[in-house]
């Protein structure tokens, strides 16, 4: 190098080594801050969640649902863990590792899980309880027992395979408590059990609960490895089953689906309104006949939601123009809109003859055939010792613990 200069060509090389340093920092930390916002994303949208894995060692987050796990220990003092027998264990992607470990509570007549959301009372809570008794005792014998939320019978629990039962609460008291109660016909236990903040959803009974019946996913393709669709799809986490209806065919799109505005207050997953059913050729009618299961002597109140978004691109001057009729009532006509979701209802009935029924027929002018992309039907439950008030709450639910003696196992 003559006078101490430095060569043209190596300065280059220096700028480009200097850039490339610059760059791949930046582009790791981009990488990382892309991640973390994801992470951060699911945070905010699970800041409404309580999701419990009963009988769990520690907490985990499963990555086949993206929901965090706690254990129990914070939520009951009562009980103990055990894992399902090694030949029962299950591996069902949307329901995760939580299947596996469960509490049983083999003392006391009645063992309650103590939940706090932060969004607090006067509130609408989806609650959901899992079970799957996975022979844990080496016994092999069915368990049956009694479901409560706070004071209030909620359902039976016969458990032959795994099952989940769901409520909508509408909670009066900053506390919500779920319990196990032993009838004598097998020992309390419960796999997870699962809060979730419904906002301000259109699913609400101010005058009692919702129990979720049925949440059909019409036209979608059951997999081996999954035939539901929740969470992170549905920001309610509601569990959608993939089906079909007798003599209907699938149609489908990759095409998005606006689920943002306004008139959608269900918020229905796109996974669930990309796709639908229609009759088969030659046919111009839907229908679904649900048989129900109540107590004797009780006529149940039911609600129905219809979901439905146009996903066929109609040629000009054609129509689809359909009606709904449900146990023998008629609505309609209805017409729908390129990719905009709509939902018709929620329609009450009473059910006497043990079936909720209904068909989705094209109507006289009409150029296509009825599609249906989903439905909804619920159980109008009644919650006859509903607290008035927090105070009203607690005094009550003091007052039923300690009579049978378990007031100092509420945490």
């Amino acid at each position: 190098m003559d006078g101490g200069q430095i060569p043209l060509s190596y300065i280059k090389v220096w700028v480009i080594l200097l850039l490339l340093s610059a760059t791949f920092p930046n582009s790791k930390l981009a990488a990382k801050n892309t991640a973390q916002d994801k992470k951060r994303k699911l945070a905010a949208e699970n800041s409404g969640f309580i999701s419990i894995d009963c009988g769990a060692e520690e907490d985990y987050l499963d990555r086949n649902t993206g929901i965090t796990y706690k254990t129990d220990k914070d939520f009951i003092s009562t009980g103990k863990n055990t894992v399902v027998a090694p030949a029962y264990y299950l591996t069902i992607p949307y329901f995760g590792n939580m299947v596996n470990s469960l509490r049983t509570f083999p003392e006391g007549k009645r063992n309650c899980y103590t939940l706090k959301p932060r969004q607090g009372k006067n509130q609408n809570y989806y609650v959901r309880a899992f079970f799957y008794y996975g022979n844990y005792d080496s016994k092999n014998q069915a368990q049956k027992f009694d479901l409560y939320i706070g004071v209030n019978y909620w359902e039976t629990v016969d458990v032959r395979q795994q099952t989940y039962y769901s409520i909508i609460h509408y909670s009066v008291t900053d506390t919500i408590y779920v319990c196990l109660v032993n009838t004598g016909s097998g020992v309390p236990f419960i796999n997870g059990l699962d809060l979730r903040f419904m906002n301000d959803s259109p699913y609400r009974s101010m005058n009692g609960s919702l129990l979720p019946r049925v949440h059909a996913d019409l036209g979608g393709n059951p997999t081996q490895s999954s035939s539901t669709i929740r969470y992170t799809d549905d920001v309610y986490d509601r569990i959608w089953w993939l089906g079909n209806l007798n003599d209907a065919v699938s149609i489908s799109t990759e095409t998005n689906i606006d689920i943002q505005g306004s008139d959608h207050p269900c918020r229905l997953p796109v996974e669930v309104l990309r796709t639908a059913v229609q009759p088969r050729n030659g046919l111009n009618s839907l229908s679904f006949n649900h048989t129900l299961l109540h107590i004797e002597n009780f006529t149940p109140e039911f609600l129905v939601y219809f979901h439905f978004a146009e996903i066929e691109q109609i040629a000009p001057g054609k129509l689809r123009e359909f009606t709904i009729t449900l146990n023998g009532l008629k609505y309609g006509p209805f017409t729908l809109e390129y990719l905009k979701p709509l939902t018709k209802g929620p329609y009450k009935l009473q059910v006497q003859e043990d079936q909720v029924g209904f068909s989705i027929d094209a109507t006289l002018r009409s150029d296509l055939p009825p599609i249906l992309n989903a439905f909804e039907i619920f159980e109008l439950g009644p919650l006859p010792d509903s607290p008035t008030n927090q105070a009203d709450g607690m005094f009550s639910i003091s007052i039923l613990l300690n009579a049978i003696g378990f007031g100092a196992r509420m945490l």
